[in-house]
């Protein structure tokens, strides 16, 4: 059974809203994003950089340390890091939904034309929702490794951090999926591909979104409509 989401629901962002970096500070994400030399084949993070992140954010102490001599301000610590991981979190997961609808909505947009502007407008969008995946994948690898090194040092970790950890450790199962098929060299080409597809059909049936779904490539879209219904489920 879904859970409810882990982030609140916005439906509207300006552009600049949309492309803004997160400011905030601490911070998970380095503010100088990961290049494809710190990645495996697959896109997600190296080992030893996650690992020398985590070495970054111990050593400026965005990570508790357990402190023997007041574990009241060890508690308030945790609690004001798990704040601020579920705020980072939110504010890509927000951007990425919005990003998935908007691509959708120029896919359905597009049909039966090729208009120009529509094609860059899914370009673009694809080209987001590519980079808001990355940031999920980067910062549930960074999460995970924290939670990890709290562990080793201090049995009394918040449950809540734990239970945070295990919720986007299973939605990044789906990120997984579809970072393989939105990095794909091909995405652009398949989804063009279906365009056509979905205009011969459209005269049969009903012009609406769930009939786009039925008709794109299951394998190339089907993941994606799939994970947006399901992107704040835990």
């Amino acid at each position: 059974m879904s859970q409810s989401s882990l982030c609140a629901n916005q439906t509207s962002f300006t552009q600049t809203e949309l492309t803004a970096p997160y400011s905030a500070s601490p911070a998970l994400l380095p503010s100088t994003p990961n290049g494809q030399t710190d990645r495996e084949a697959t896109g997600m993070l190296k080992d030893t950089v996650v690992s020398s992140i985590v070495t970054g954010l111990k050593n400026t102490q965005v990570i508790p340390t357990p402190s023997s001599s007041n574990p009241d301000v060890y508690a308030t610590q945790q609690q004001t890091f798990i704040t601020n991981v579920k705020a980072e979190n939110c504010y890509y997961e927000s951007r990425y939904k919005y990003a998935l609808n908007q691509l959708f909505t120029a896919i359905a947009s597009g049909y039966p034309t090729s208009n120009a502007t529509i094609q860059s407008t899914i370009q673009t969008y694809l080209t987001m929702t590519q980079g808001f995946n990355q940031k999920l994948n980067d910062l549930t690898q960074i999460m995970n490794a924290v939670v990890s090194v709290m562990m080793t040092t201090s049995s009394d970790v918040n449950s809540e951090i734990t239970q945070y950890n295990s919720q986007i450790q299973d939605k990044q199962k789906k990120l997984d999926e579809q970072n393989r098929i939105i990095s794909s060299n091909e995405a652009g080409m398949k989804i063009k591909k279906q365009m056509v597809k979905y205009t011969e059909e459209k005269a049969r049936n009903t012009n609406n979104l769930l009939n786009l779904y039925a008709f794109l490539n299951v394998v190339t879209l089907g993941l994606l409509v799939y994970v947006y219904k399901a992107a704040g489920d835990s």
